[in-house]
């Protein structure tokens, strides 16, 4: 049976910076009946050295896309904005999914936009079939890598490197913007973020995001600068984690140390108090194109326990949760030397079946069902036929670390510095409309210690409909409501300042986060959700 995605309503918008030498991209959502949606070109150009770039969100399709222009004259190309990734790549005119239909039918995509390295006059070839990436469930895109000019946001990068998929299991390529260690190539290349900074286009190799509301229709991630205007109290700067690979420590993957979790089952619920099983911190991947969030099995299934949450062991391997339950519910994470993200129910209670509550499996025990946006990624297979949640659990045997996807980081300003290896948290200020852009100097040591505003500034609705707020800071500190006394449940890392001692772990193969990412499509097939 052909699959249905579940994607969500079209909005519009541009938001100006003002600081020089920083390149913005806008975040909109957008919704669609049908999988090959187009949402066309949605550039705008700001002041002088300011560029916006509309980003669309699909929220429970798999990730916040940018309309880009590759070549010359520019072939409009729509790609999933990955900070778990580092190659860009673009479906070929010819690639096989989009001539054939049983291929369509078999992945459940089509080809909206692709390119065809004919049609542009600036168009080079670097190595014939040397690109190829390996998705977790056995299957991947590959084909050629190119140079040609690649115009985002109403300016230009001249002869990026990217990759050709003329064989491709989806019909969106992606934008990486991870390290180029980890690019999906014996021979690294200089890859966007640098190529950002190498053509003076940024000062610095740093960006940040923010994804905003769930159910927002804007937002924006920011190369080369912070608005301040984006969140709540201070920034909180960590250092990035290296990652081993056999007899190699490199900076490859954008992980930091996750110090402790604490959960807030919510009004009415006994308090019941848990502790991580590890003696340090646990590595958290902040990957925008992972749609929900994975954690070690020990922490996900007491998690799981204290908040009521459900995983179906038997047909889908996902952890669900009642969409009518408190609406007050919490969790909260502490990272690095102090930084505390409150991820509330609106943020982390997906609404995601809304007129297919019949095509839950029966063994699940709520009649109005929820996604839970964080799941197992160990057991996430257990008793399930799904071939990439099995995939996802093979992929971190082995190794113990968090993979914080969407559902997290639209509760988090976070800012990536990948030329310092930094990356700094706040809370998100969700549904801002202000901007107060600070552009980065490569003069910066690391990322500069910035004050956002005092508090949440507006309401924030739930994926039920419901009005909640998020979490409020002041001066860097975060609080999520009723605390301790009142229901709240703690998990805490043994002991917490283990973090500073963490400062490598054996990380998923390079090429392996593209996989997560471009894996994480929602949709329904057979009266059972899977991975499309």
């Amino acid at each position: 049976m052909r699959s249905t995605s579940i994607i969500p309503s079209l909005a519009l918008f541009g938001a100006a910076a003002t600081a020089a030498n920083v390149v913005e991209i806008g975040i909109n959502r957008i919704r669609s009946e049908h999988p090959g949606f187009y949402p066309g070109k949605l550039r705008n150009r700001a002041t002088s050295g300011t560029y916006i770039e509309q980003l669309v969100n699909n929220v429970t399709g798999g990730g916040y896309y940018a309309s880009v222009e590759v070549g010359s004259p520019g072939q409009t190309q729509v790609l999933v904005i990955d900070t778990g990734s580092s190659d860009i790549w673009v479906v070929a005119s010819d690639a096989d999914l989009c001539t054939s239909s049983y291929l369509q039918d078999k992945y459940g995509d089509t080809c909206s936009d692709t390119y065809n390295g004919n049609k542009s006059s600036t168009y080079k070839l670097v190595s014939s079939g040397s690109f190829d990436i390996s998705y977790l469930d056995g299957t991947g895109s590959s084909g050629d890598y190119f140079t040609d000019n690649f115009e985002i946001a109403g300016t230009t990068v001249k002869s990026l490197q990217m990759g050709l998929a003329t064989q491709t299991v989806r019909g969106t390529g992606i934008m990486g913007i991870s390290y180029s260690a980890s690019e999906s190539t014996d021979e690294i290349y200089p890859n966007l973020i640098d190529q950002f900074q190498e053509q003076g286009l940024i000062s610095t190799k740093a960006y940040s995001l923010y994804l905003n509301d769930y159910q927002a229709k804007t937002g924006s991630i920011l190369f080369g600068g912070v608005d301040t205007e984006k969140f709540i109290g201070s920034l909180s700067a960590m250092p990035i984690l290296q990652t081993t690979q056999g007899f190699n420590t490199s900076y490859s993957v954008l992980a930091v140390a996750l110090n402790s979790m604490t959960a807030n089952p919510g009004s009415g619920t006994e308090k019941d108090n848990v502790t991580f099983p590890s003696s340090q911190a646990v590595p958290a991947i902040l990957d925008s194109g992972t749609t929900l969030s994975y954690l070690p099995s020990s922490i996900a299934s007491s998690l799981f326990e204290s908040i009521g949450a459900y995983t179906d062991n038997v047909e889908t391997g996902y952890t669900f949760i009642d969409c009518d339950g408190p609406s007050d519910l919490s969790v909260t994470l502490s990272f690095g030397d102090g930084a505390t993200i409150v991820l509330p129910a609106s943020q982390i209670v997906i609404n995601a079946f809304a007129g297919y509550q019949s095509q839950i499996p029966s063994n699940v025990p709520f009649s109005n069902a929820c996604l839970f946006g964080f799941q197992d990624i160990g057991s996430a297979s257990s008793g399930s036929s799904n071939s990439k949640l099995s995939a996802i659990a093979a992929a971190s045997s082995g190794s113990s670390y968090a993979l914080l996807g969407d559902t997290f980081l639209r509760s988090a300003y976070a800012v990536y510095d990948l030329t310092n290896n930094e990356i700094a948290l706040a809370q998100s200020n969700l549904n801002s409309t202000s901007s107060n852009v600070v552009e980065l100097q490569a003069s910066d040591s690391g990322i500069p210690t910035l004050t956002g505003v005092k508090a949440q500034q507006t309401t924030a609705t739930s994926s039920s409909g419901s009005s909640t707020t998020g979490g409020s800071s002041s001066g860097g500190s975060t609080t999520t409501g009723s605390g301790d006394s009142d229901g709240t449940v703690t998990v805490t890392a043994s002991p917490k300042n283990n973090a500073a001692g963490l400062s490598a772990f054996p990380g998923p193969s390079y090429g392996v986060m593209a996989s997560v990412g471009a894996a994480c499509l929602f949709s329904f097939m057979g009266g059972a959700l899977v991975l499309a």
